[in-house]
């Protein structure tokens, strides 16, 4: 696993557990 993913899956893990909103946006602009 390379550190960039390790960086993103702490993120949201933090992100979920204090069930804050998010948006999150694909590549070509499409929000989720």
């Amino acid at each position: 696993m390379s550190k960039t993913e390790l960086l993103q899956d702490s993120f949201l893990s933090e992100l979920a557990s204090k069930n804050a909103p998010v948006s999150i946006y694909l590549v070509n602009g499409i929000k989720l």
